[in-house]
């Protein structure tokens, strides 16, 4: 089935078909007529023909950096939720947490067909910087604030300050401190920051506490935890940089006999689903994640329709949820 079939059916002309699929301006007598042929025929217009017609693939490249992550599955909903609406698909890409890999795949969108691309990395590198420069289309980074593209991101720093404040202000007098590493700006510099700053406040030196680098697991969570209390280590409260580093470090601290929250306070970052489903359920961070995934799709889209408005930015804010464990 051909436009120019379609329009015969109809009894219109090929050109009013093709604003009608491109949502273009039409009578209502004409699209009604030209919508029932469609319904009857079960058109669908051929996607390679539109592209070579309107130069675009109607394609969104997703990169991101650990796909069985808490946050990931969330933005990419968000993602998915805005770019159905104007009936655009991204293509996926995980760096299973490799700098240089996914350097590569940045690489690999530039030489591809998409029309934009929605970037959720841990890290910007000077790679990074160097293949976002030379990409032929709009690019929007989910997660990190930076000055080389458009990006979305929550206020980490915040969100830290207000978790160890919290334990403090529950009356925890030795806390500690799982992060992660600090080369990632937000998870780890920014929610450094925010948490030595609370315990500033507090009359703590961030010096002075006892604390681990981790990974964004529940096992590294653990492990953490383990080589604090092998050390000797008798933390009150314990502030752990995601929910799932969280998790890990309340296993823990049950298999070694210690109590939440009636002995140790745990607080998380993130409100995933681990959150809830932990006995106690941890307190936490709440992230717009679904809605940081929209508004980069939606930020993209923009900048696709007019590449020459300016760089744009978005902070989301974050929420204090206080359970069970803290």
């Amino acid at each position: 089935m051909t436009i120019q079939e379609i329009a015969r059916m109809a009894q219109v002309s090929s050109a009013a078909v093709s604003r009608y699929l491109n949502h273009g301006s039409l009578s209502q007598e004409k699209r009604e007529r030209i919508r029932a042929v469609i319904e009857e025929t079960d058109y669908r217009p051929s996607e390679y023909a539109r592209a070579l017609r309107t130069k675009r693939s109607r394609q969104i490249g997703v990169v991101v950096p650990q796909i069985d992550s808490e946050s990931i599955p969330r933005i990419l909903a968000g993602i998915s939720q805005e770019l159905d609406r104007k009936n655009y698909h991204f293509l996926l890409m995980n760096s299973s947490g490799s700098m240089e890999k996914e350097v590569r795949m940045l690489a690999s969108f530039a030489g591809s067909q998409v029309d934009g691309l929605i970037l959720a990395a841990s890290r910007i590198t000077a790679g990074h910087r160097e293949q976002i420069r030379k990409m032929p289309f709009p690019v929007v980074l989910v997660g990190q604030q930076t000055d080389i593209c458009s990006c979305v991101y929550h206020n980490d720093y915040q969100a830290a300050q207000e978790s160890m404040r919290h334990l403090l202000n529950t009356g925890v007098r030795h806390p500690a401190y799982l992060g992660v590493t600090r080369r990632d700006p937000a998870a780890g510099e920014a929610r450094f920051r925010g948490a030595k700053a609370a315990l500033a406040e507090g009359g703590f030196s961030m010096e002075k506490i006892p604390q681990m680098q981790v990974d964004f697991t529940a096992a590294s969570g653990y492990q953490g935890m383990k080589k604090l209390l092998a050390a000797g280590e008798r933390p009150d409260g314990v502030f752990c940089a995601s929910d799932l580093i969280a998790a890990g470090a309340m296993a823990c601290l049950r298999d070694w006999g210690r109590q939440v929250p009636e002995e140790v306070r745990v607080t998380g970052i993130g409100h995933g689903t681990v959150a809830d489903l932990l006995n106690p359920r941890l307190t936490t961070v709440h992230y717009h994640y679904k809605t940081s995934g929209r508004e980069a799709a939606r930020m993209l889209l923009e900048l696709m329709e007019n590449p020459r408005i300016p760089r744009k930015e978005k902070q989301l804010t974050v929420r204090l949820v206080v359970q069970e464990s803290a």
